[in-house]
């Protein structure tokens, strides 16, 4: 399967999850996500569940597609952002899904850069020019969207590793850039690491003001080797990479990714490359 036939929303669904996430319990939730306080009033957590998350790709499927619309577009439109609230087709954007009953409760976007540019051109076009001319290969995160009532931080920090094994260790990317409003600045810098590089700019894609963070794989790729499957070990450590996927787990992702169409047809992806990205 080629990459541009893997990548679109129509392309064949992939019939499993590529990791599965116990649902946590109150204990270990997070209490301060990227969206507002607010939305935990009179929420019903998920406690002392033995049901599992599953992770997967957003491909085929038309229903799976709707339904991850309408998570993004309720998110957006909550917090009063105009806009750029849907998923498009293009051949160089990943979406994953965290689903559990059949119900999607969280999605997470990644776009690696190409000819077409990335969405936060539009915004801060010097500062990315800046990044490009100095050998980064980029990519961006977006589409993040999570149900209120979904507070695991387990299943965040698998989410994010996931596209960070697709976007670094299969796609090559060097650099991880994201536009977020300024109000979900702490959960970024504090549970993923990523670093403001820019003065806050005006989004005109959502109205809505902004701001450049910036997070190297490199970084990640030490954290996750410092701290990855660590969670009961380390309950002081406030970075989500302690409860992401051990090295192991994440060499066979790496190999499913690849051997299940995820990569051009240009590129094939050698035994050498895995050992040049882990």
């Amino acid at each position: 399967m080629s990459y541009t036939q893997s990548q679109r929303n129509d392309a064949p669904e992939w019939p499993h999850a590529l990791a599965e996430i116990t649902v946590m319990d109150k204990a270990l939730a997070l209490q301060a996500l990227c969206i507002e306080q607010d939305d935990i009033d009179g929420v019903e957590e998920f406690a002392e569940r033995k049901d599992k998350f599953q992770l997967k790709l957003l491909t085929g499927s038309s229903r799976q597609k709707k339904e991850t619309n309408l998570l993004i577009e309720k998110r957006y439109t909550w917090r009063g952002y105009n806009g750029a609230a849907t998923l498009d087709q293009l051949p160089n954007r990943m979406t994953m899904n965290a689903e559990l009953f059949g119900r999607i409760y969280a999605t997470l976007t990644v776009n690696v850069d190409s000819p077409a540019g990335l969405a936060v051109d539009e915004t801060y076009p010097e500062e990315i020019r800046k990044l490009r001319e100095g050998g980064a290969r980029l990519c961006e995160f977006g589409k993040f969207a999570v149900e209120p009532n979904v507070r695991s931080k387990r299943l965040l920090g698998t989410l994010f590793h996931l596209l960070y094994i697709y976007a670094h260790r299969v796609q090559g990317c060097t650099d991880f850039v994201i536009e977020i409003n300024p109000r979900h600045r702490f959960f970024y810098e504090r549970h993923l690491e990523f670093r403001q590089i820019a003065a806050e700019k005006e989004c005109e894609r959502v109205g809505a003001p902004a701001l450049l963070l910036h997070l190297s794989a490199q970084h990640v790729k030490s954290r996750l080797a410092e701290l990855a499957g660590r969670w009961r070990q380390l309950p002081d450590e406030k970075a989500l990479y302690k409860y992401c996927l051990p090295q192991e787990q994440e060499d066979e992702i790496v190999l499913r990714l690849i051997r299940e169409g995820t990569v051009p047809d240009e590129a094939e992806v050698s035994e050498e490359h895995l050992a040049a990205t882990a």
